[in-house]
């Protein structure tokens, strides 16, 4: 049983002697407010000017109207108002106890009421002024009773921390707490784990078999628990007032043999913040170089993620820091924190995106014109192609071209073409030749002379009926589409607003000599 820290509260300064208004501190002559309004405010209103005057150091005046206030209207005050009252005299360091116990009248009748948090700031401000009220003691004892099968494990744990700060050790209290603590054992985390068992060790009311069991949960929450668990329970073991030093030692040998395993970036992403983490083991001088390795391996991932919010990427400030500390370390010549730096420097913090070159795609109606390779001659030979002494056999072979692509090797008639001046008069249209060229002559090699054009207008256009049923003289063209209409191939149609006539069609539903029922039966 190792507590961690005891808080007392300081001596409180009565304000009743303060009888000249001369002698109060400089604070506590600020403007006085209204105090004819004072005696007609209700709850909610005492509350705020209670909180108010220990913030900002009211004047006695306000104090003292404030207290007859609420000794007179003590039942009607709700009892959330009453604890914050009670807190705003306790930060101010006044002691008034006929005030004490004519609230704590009321906060008996009001006991049912009050949530866990409630009853343990009332136990804190009648501790702080050293007054126990008897009756409101057994109600609120009654209420932490009636309390405890509904708390969560983090109020279990606080309540006993509250009760052995105070040294109330009733022994009903305790048992219904340990009841309710074991009915929820598997749902406590660590820290809340070591909490009870210290404030149960504090109030000597922790026999064998109940320990035997919190050892028990103890062990296995450290060994199921992820890695980032482990750590935030670590860290918030000194904060807690009261703890359990086997537990501590348990989670810190289990975080280190977890750290120590670290090899990838997959196994150091468990953490939230990888930073923190290492700052805090270098902090308590657990820090390891395989952890460093690692490390280094999640930041090159990490700088290859895109600059977003919803992506953990390591910052400039944290390489740096990385890089001092494997500096001291002789593990400066990493290869994966020098790729990190290095690409981290590259892609500016991750605000360039980085383009991979686009691939030569071949498109239709599109002229290509085959150049020699401006960089034959200028690139060495691999060692393999090369002519060897040792006769034909060993010579590189020729690789055959692809089909359907220009080709790699041109014949020198193709070369005085691509060197020949190119006209530059104007293209007919974007599927005809380059200017310049002869009809013999062609870009790829694959340009087609002959093309079917979407709207012909020949003997097998689309102006022209081919219905074999039909005799031919009754086989009428069809009419010349409109100018608007009309087009080329890589033209869009051009919609236009019709507009409302007396001829069919007409705007609305055509009825009539004219509709459409007259005209199809004819």
């Amino acid at each position: 049983m190792l507590p961690r820290l005891k808080i007392r509260a300081p001596a409180l300064t009565p304000w009743r002697g303060r009888s000249d208004a001369a002698e109060a501190p400089l604070a506590t002559l600020a403007p006085v407010a209204d105090l004819a309004a004072v005696p007609h405010m209700r709850s909610s209103a005492l509350r705020r000017l209670a909180q108010a005057a220990a913030a900002e150091g009211g004047n006695p005046l306000v104090w003292q109207a404030i207290t007859e206030r609420c000794q007179d209207q003590a039942e009607q005050l709700h009892y959330w108002d009453i604890v914050l009252i009670l807190q705003a005299f306790t930060e101010a360091r006044l002691e008034n106890r006929s005030l004490l116990m004519r609230l704590a009248e009321a906060l008996g009748a009001k006991s049912s009421k009050l949530a866990p948090k409630h009853v343990l700031d009332v136990l804190a401000v009648y501790e702080a002024h050293g007054i126990r009220p008897r009756s409101l003691y057994v109600e609120l004892f009654h209420a932490l009773v009636r309390l405890s099968r509904s708390m969560y494990p983090e109020e279990i744990s606080i309540t006993l921390q509250c009760l052995a700060r105070h040294g109330l050790g009733n022994p009903t209290v305790l048992a219904h707490m340990i009841r309710a603590a074991l009915t929820q054992l598997r749902d406590f985390r660590m820290r809340y784990l070591c909490g009870a068992a210290g404030a149960l060790g504090s109030l000597k009311a922790c026999p064998a078999p109940l320990l035997e069991r919190l050892d028990a949960q103890a062990r296995f929450a450290a060994e199921t628990v992820p890695l980032q668990e482990l750590l935030a329970d670590l860290q918030a073991f000194p904060r807690q007032e009261f703890s359990w030093r086997p537990y501590e030692e348990l989670v810190q040998e289990e975080l280190l043999s977890r750290c120590r395993g670290l090899e990838s970036a997959e196994d150091v992403d468990q953490f939230a913040d990888p930073f923190e983490a290492m700052r805090f083991l270098q902090s308590q001088g657990h820090l390891q170089d395989g952890f460093l390795e690692a490390l280094c391996q999640w930041c090159l991932r990490g700088v290859h993620r895109p600059n977003v919010r919803s992506e953990r990427r390591p910052t400039a400030e944290q390489l740096v820091e990385l890089h001092a500390e494997c500096r001291e370390r002789g593990l400066e010549g990493s290869a994966a924190l020098q790729d990190a730096i290095r690409y981290y420097v590259e892609s500016g913090g991750g605000r360039w995106p980085s383009q991979a070159p686009k691939p030569l795609k071949y498109k239709k109606r599109r002229s290509y014109i085959a150049t020699p390779d401006p960089l034959e001659g200028l690139v060495e030979m691999p060692a393999h192609s090369a002519p060897s002494a040792a006769g034909p056999a060993f010579a590189a072979q020729p690789v055959a071209d692809l089909p359907g692509l220009p080709a790699s090797q041109p014949p020198p008639e193709d070369l005085l073409l691509t060197t020949a001046p190119v006209a530059t008069g104007a293209r007919r249209k974007p599927s005809a030749r380059a200017a310049g060229l002869t009809p013999e002559q062609s870009t790829v090699r694959c340009w087609v002379t002959s093309r079917k054009g979407p709207r012909r207008e020949g003997e097998e256009g689309w102006r022209h009926r081919k219905d074999p049923g039909m005799k031919k003289m009754l086989r009428k063209d069809m009419p010349r589409a409109p100018l608007w209409y009309q087009g080329g191939w890589h033209m869009r149609p051009k919609y236009q607003q019709g507009v409302a006539t007396k001829n069919y069609p007409w705007a609305g539903v055509p009825v009539g000599k004219s509709g459409t029922a007259y005209v199809m039966r004819k």
